[in-house]
């Protein structure tokens, strides 16, 4: 068998999971193992706002992500809002420092040489991004881009089986509402600040962002407090 048949024989054995999560797990490492990488997360995504990392594969990329997250920048971000890929083949080189400064300095300790971010597309279905890394600096060579993408066709056409409903939004949903408890906390708090401050969601969200960044947390964290009550926003936030 091909590697591509490999593939998709593993991703058809993952999806016989009788619970979803398990489904989803094996069906992105599946993906994972097959691309040309040391560690990979795979983020379904409706909006920069309502993002789940529904797979990491190890604390490296699951720390990347969640930085990228607390800060709104990064090439994921890039990936699925100009639907192509983002490739960073020197994680601390200046190009990379001037154009995300939080980020680099939020990994800078993390053990990342260069990271490739790829949207999850089918046709017009944006379903979220695969980024992956590699410990050491370098780029993917023409061949790797190729099968990274054989590679992200399959596993996204498979992550779409598993959705209910017509659009992304509910397979985001899905997740939200089985393994994703500190997102939904970041969606209730931010339900939170749009009553208290009359404001619209992407503001509200910005100003979660705003307090996280100048306490150095992530937004998970600050999220909590406002559900708990312990922590509320007052309107010169951010």
């Amino acid at each position: 068998m091909t590697d591509l048949a490999l593939l998709q024989a593993a991703i058809d054995e993952a999806l016989q999971a009788a619970d979803d999560a398990d489904a989803v797990t094996g069906v992105c490492a599946a993906c994972v193992a097959r691309l040309p990488c040391d560690g990979a997360a795979v983020t379904v995504m409706a909006s920069d706002s309502q993002r789940q990392t529904v797979y990491a594969s190890d604390e490296v990329i699951a720390a990347f992500e969640r930085a990228q997250y607390s800060l709104g920048e990064g090439p994921s971000l890039v990936a699925f809002t100009q639907r192509r890929p983002a490739l960073v083949p020197h994680i601390d080189d200046s190009a990379t420092l001037a154009r995300w400064p939080g980020l680099a300095r939020e990994v800078a300790n993390l053990d990342v040489g260069s990271v490739f971010c790829f949207p999850m597309r089918l046709g017009v279905i944006n379903v979220g991004i695969c980024a992956f890394y590699r410990r050491e600096p370098g780029t993917l060579s023409t061949e790797d881009v190729s099968s990274v993408l054989e590679v992200l066709e399959l596993t996204t056409l498979a992550l779409l089986e598993l959705r209910d409903g017509d659009g992304t939004e509910h397979l985001l949903g899905r997740w939200l509402s089985g393994a994703g408890h500190s997102r939904r906390l970041v969606h209730q708090a931010t339900g939170m600040v749009m009553g208290q401050l009359g404001v619209p969601a992407e503001v509200a969200f910005a100003r979660l962002r705003a307090s996280a960044y100048s306490q150095g947390r992530d937004v998970e964290q600050v999220a909590t407090e406002i559900v708990n009550r312990s922590l509320r926003l007052d309107e010169d936030t951010g």
